[in-house]
């Protein structure tokens, strides 16, 4: 069976993780999810765009479910933008620029060369840019 390019979006993302949080104990896959240390979840979404912006789109179905699953665990979404790092917001932060539709959503990510990720969607743009470090921090301290 072949690797998916799914796959190496993730398991990219996956490895800047392990690599720079020193302490993640384990991860575990609980699709769409994976779950870090039992005690976060996150949600990975992939561009394959090589500059930005970089865009996102999120089904309604899959906005249900990151609401509800948001409210069992945190719940952090990895935005992976091309070769260019990941974008990670909380998902109070998501939902403030991207309020439950009825129908697909779109989130677009945006940085200027060695620049933080500037995250917008339907409903705004978030109040503060997003460092390409906040990936390993964000996660990091929460193990």
């Amino acid at each position: 069976m072949g690797i998916q390019k799914q796959e190496f979006y993730e398991g990219a993302a996956l490895h800047q993780l392990i690599r720079g949080s020193g302490g993640l104990t384990s991860i575990s896959h609980s699709p769409p999810f994976f779950v870090l240390g039992g005690s976060l979840q996150i949600h990975l979404k992939y561009s394959t765009a090589k500059r930005s912006p970089w865009g996102f789109t999120f089904t309604p179905d899959e906005q249900v479910l990151l609401q509800q699953r948001s409210l069992e665990m945190p719940l952090v979404i990895g935005l992976i933008c091309g070769a260019d790092g990941v974008a990670a917001v909380t998902y109070d932060a998501y939902a403030r620029v991207a309020q439950l539709k009825s129908a697909a959503l779109h989130i677009s990510c945006r940085r200027s060369h060695r620049q933080h990720f500037e995250i917008g969607g339907p409903d705004g743009t978030l109040p503060n840019k997003v460092a390409p470090s906040e990936w390993i921090r964000l996660l990091g301290k929460r193990e």
